[in-house]
């Protein structure tokens, strides 16, 4: 049976073939967008300095909860109006209204967004909906929607009535009968005017082919919940607009540029996807049967290039035929899914970079099968991508996974040929400075869906999220998606311009495209994605993304141990199967499973974080994750959240960056990754090869280990007398734990570091018994020196047959800590933030402390290096003593260091100059503050506080 279905397929097409003309004509524009290897997607030339903005608007939508309907029966909840049995009266209107008067005439399509709590008790019917002409008193359309209907419970479903409007000025509703019987949820009821569906389609493909040149035309389309405006990216980016009163005006202005027309058949609705394609490649444009008189008539004359009418009779012929003729002339490294009901959007899009526009279900043997021969011609290592959306969710990106494509949520994205001609100089800011580490319960909120471009381009920038007036009152992680970078860079850097030190960008799922890493067979292409997610997310500044596995889904020891090898840059991920439980990969990237993965109202924001601090010891921090939808939560809901715990000093709300940073810092792990020169392990293990050369002790469990009943005094680390390292300032971290903390305060363990060349200690530091904080409880021993370019350098513990001593793994880094002045955490007694610093000057302040805190009690046993970063307005007026700096023991009340800072002491004027201190820190759980103290007689500016 199978071969025979693919021989009558296979004959299906010949014929196909033989009734389409198949030229392809090279539109005399030259294609200027450019797509270098190695880019996920492709650039587009800067925007013209005026665009024409054409209203490609395709629906008259009338939310549920808003002012233009009415309600005989039901009460609102959030975002919707609901009714429930047993509260609201039955066999009435949910919603009638709003009698508009502005849709036009012709063939419509009315929609009605509705939800139901049970779809499997019954088939009894549920809700009547109808179209009713209130000017006639006549009933358009009506049906009654049954329970069975429904294909899940309590998201949303969209239902359908054809029906014709009369005449233009008719008022017309949209109503929702509720007989009674079940829960249901009411989202938006509105009606698509087909004559305004074929121009979308139209003047979305004019646009596409207009903007692969140089983007000239900008769309509104009213597209989603939240519209963000007509013109608010536009005038936030700076680029100049026009309004277009007739759209066909745009076919004239551009016609040199239009070679012809592809018409679709309304009676086979994918052909619409097909015509795209063919158009793409043919400098054309996309039109339906209404509109190719005036098309082909003057003044636009344009010639017929294909028409699809009456060819094919199913979706499988069409996109089998599309594969076989026109697959091998598109792009591979893109392909689009856009469901046919959706006339404009990312259509442009597909247009301008020469894409085939599909619209095929995995879970439809015959679909599938077509779908699996165009994504086994793409990329396999993530830069193959799959723009737009799919039937359903979990399948279609299930089956993009296993072929080493990722999905990128666009299908309602509108703008794209312009964003991607934006600037792609993109001005990261630095990490926030953390707080300090205390045993307190750290709590993380973060907004869901902004690896969707969609929501980025048409909800995110709306006064209920980015544009609140209050933004930067709480920490909020703000997802985003990596492939920014190349789809719309203009606007990631205007996030960043914008931003608070409590806003914090970090990735979606899953790197630079939506996929399921355990779903990657092929362990070579994962590790390649994960590397280009890896280089993406550090140019874009994310330091946390989120893994998706399905909703339910952990992740893979091979997922997690790649992200450790390949993702150097990541504080930390996070992943989608909830509980909250953390998990290390390779001894160097912490993940957490989110305690709640999709919050969609306050109530629940507050009963996850109470289930998740429930129990809690007090002993120990404790770290928490709460992941809201920012389709039905609002920035001020995320407020009333944190305020609903300000009473309890123990939470601590922490944006995402900052929470893995303390997560991190509590696992003994460095606080910042790009700081990180090499890691050792102690020991051979799964991931990694030691180094060390061993006199005593062995291998023990995750650790090398040494005890008084086996092992004498002798090296138990040495080596490996690397010679790579870069010169400057390092820190080596040595990762340690002891069996016993009682009795005698021995000296347990020398630690040092050895150039090999001078044959001398460039830091040493005698660890003792009292310096650990527990029994058994790893903790960080930090060495800090000055190392030479190319002398061999060795890391050596000496064992002192003291105790049992176990080490873990050798880390260097540039650094273990760093603050900036201007941001929160530090405290400042004068001054103000300007520029990158924070400064004070003789005519606003007084002498007094212009920088003081951390106040951190996690400061690691070893020898430390403060360095303040310090300019002054003029150095050579007198030699004044214009600050200090010190080390202060906030616990014992002593200076550990300090020194007067004259002016004299810099070698130029507002340039930044380094001021260090060198302390021993052999005391545990006192709270150290790195301090400037401002002698009032210049201006200084203090940059930021490195810690070594």
């Amino acid at each position: 049976m199978k071969t025979k279905k693919a021989f009558s397929m296979s004959l299906i097409v010949i014929l196909l073939a033989a009734t389409v003309n198949l030229t392809v004509f090279v539109s005399s524009a030259a294609a200027a967008i450019s797509w270098p290897a190695g880019q996920v997607l492709p650039s587009f030339p800067a925007p013209a300095a005026t665009l024409d903005v054409m209203d490609t608007t395709t629906e008259y939508k009338y939310q549920s909860n808003g002012p233009q309907v009415s309600h005989s029966t039901g009460h609102l909840d959030g975002n919707n109006w609901i009714v429930q049995t047993g509260i609201d009266h039955g066999n009435d209107f949910m919603i009638y209204g709003p009698y508009a008067t502005n849709i036009p005439a012709g063939v419509n399509t009315a929609f009605f967004e509705l939800a139901v709590d049970n779809n499997t008790a019954n088939n009894d019917p549920i809700v009547r909906i109808d179209v009713r002409d209130n000017t006639t008193g006549l009933t358009l359309a009506a049906r009654d929607v049954t329970r069975m209907e429904w294909t899940g419970t309590y998201s949303m479903q969209t239902f359908n009535l054809t029906f014709t409007n009369p005449a233009p000025g008719h008022g017309l509703e949209f109503r929702v009968y509720w007989y009674g019987g079940s829960f249901v949820r009411a989202g938006a009821v509105g009606t698509n005017p087909k004559a305004m569906e074929d121009d979308a389609v139209l003047f979305s493909t004019v646009k596409g082919l207009v903007n692969k040149t140089q983007p000239r035309i900008y769309t509104y389309d009213n597209a989603v919940r939240g519209e963000d405006g007509k013109y608010n990216w536009l005038n936030s980016l700076g680029i100049g607009h026009v309004d277009v009163t007739d759209n066909y005006s745009l076919i004239t202005k551009y016609r040199s540029e239009i070679s012809g027309i592809v018409i679709y058949d309304d009676a086979v609705p994918d052909t619409v996807n097909l015509a795209t394609t063919i158009a793409s490649l043919n400098g054309g444009i996309v039109a339906s049967s209404a509109q190719v008189t005036k098309l082909t008539g003057a003044p636009y004359n344009l010639p017929i290039l294909n028409d699809l009418r009456g060819v094919f009779t199913t979706k499988v012929q069409v996109y089998q035929y599309l594969y076989n003729n026109y697959w091998s002339s598109v792009t591979h490294r893109v392909i689009v899914g856009l469901n046919p009901k959706i006339k404009g959007f990312l259509r442009d899009y597909a247009i301008a970079v020469g894409a085939a526009t599909i619209w095929l279900d995995p879970s439809v043997p015959a679909e599938d099968t077509i779908l699996r021969q165009f994504l086994s011609g793409m990329p396999h290592d993530g830069t193959g991508t799959y723009m737009g959306w799919w039937p359903d969710e979990g399948v279609g990106v299930t089956r993009t996974s296993e072929y080493g494509v990722t999905t990128i949520a666009s299908d309602f994205s509108s703008n794209l040929t312009v964003f991607g001609g934006t600037s792609r100089t993109v001005n990261v800011k630095p990490l926030a400075n953390k707080p300090a580490l205390q045993n307190k319960i750290y709590v993380s909120l973060i907004m869901s869906d902004g690896d969707n471009l969609q929501y980025l381009e048409h909800h995110f920038k709306t006064s209920k999220l980015w544009d609140a007036p209050n933004r930067g009152t709480i920490p909020l992680g703000w997802t985003v998606s990596p492939a920014m970078l190349d789809a719309m860079p203009g606007v990631l850097n205007y996030l960043y311009n914008t931003s608070t030190p409590n806003d914090n960008l970090i990735g979606g799922p899953t790197g630079v495209g939506y996929t399921y890493p355990n779903y990657w067979a092929n362990q070579g292409y994962l590790d390649n994605y994960i590397t280009l997610s890896n280089d993406y997310s550090n140019r874009s500044g994310l330091k946390v993304i989120t893994v998706w596995n399905t909703i339910l889904g952990g992740i893979n020891v091979n997922v997690g141990n790649s992200f450790a090898q390949n993702a150097p840059s990541l504080l930390g991920l996070t992943g989608m199967q909830a509980g909250g439980q953390v998990t290390q990969y390779n001894n160097v990237l912490p993940a957490q499973a989110l305690n709640a993965t999709y919050c969609s109202t306050y109530s629940s924001v507050i009963s996850e974080i109470n289930g998740a601090i429930a129990g809690w010891s007090g002993t120990a921090p404790r770290f928490v994750s709460i992941q809201a939808v920012p389709w039905d939560l609002t920035y001020q809901n995320m407020i009333d959240a944190v305020n609903n715990y300000s009473a309890n000093s123990n939470i601590v709300f922490v944006t995402p960056d900052n929470y893995f940073q303390l997560m991190r810092e509590y696992y003994n792990l460095p606080t910042d990754p790009s700081t990180v020169v090499k890691t050792y392990e102690a020991e051979n293990t799964s991931y990694a090869t030691s180094p060390f050369n061993h006199n005593v002790g062995r291998a023990d469990g995750d650790s090398w280990s040494a005890n008084v009943a086996q092992d004498s005094a002798d090296f138990m680390l040495w080596g490996p007398y690397v010679t790579t390292f870069p010169s400057g300032q390092l820190t080596t971290t040595f990762k340690v734990k002891i069996d016993s903390i009682a009795g005698n305060n021995d000296n347990v363990l020398r630690l040092d570091v050895r150039d090999g060349t001078t044959g001398l200690d460039l830091a040493a530091f005698d660890v003792y018994r009292n310096q650990f904080k527990a029994n058994d409880v790893y903790q960080d021993f930090s060495l800090s020196y000055t190392n030479v370019s190319g002398h061999p350098l060795e890391f050596r513990a000496g064992y002192k047959d003291n105790a049992k001593i176990s080490i873990d793994k050798v880390t260097t880094t540039t650094r273990i800590g760093k603050y900036e002045a201007e941001g929160t955490v530090l405290g400042h007694a004068t001054g103000r933030a300007v520029g990158d610093g924070w400064q004070a000057n003789p005519t606003q302040d007084n002498a007094t402390h212009m920088v003081y805190g951390p106040y951190d009690s996690n400061v690691p046993i070893g020898n430390r290096k403060i360095t303040f970063r310090m300019k002054v307005d003029n150095n050579t007026v007198n030699n004044a003593q214009v600050a200090s700096i010190d080390i202060w023991d906030a616990t014992a009340g002593v200076t550990l260091a300090s020194q007067n800072i004259l002016r004299q002491q810099f070698t130029g004027a507002n340039q930044y100059q380094d001021f260090s201190l060198t302390f021993n820190q052999t005391t545990l759980n006192h709270q150290l503050e790195y301090r400037v103290y401002y002698n009032d007689v210049a201006t200084v500016t203090v940059d930021k506080i490195t810690i070594n």
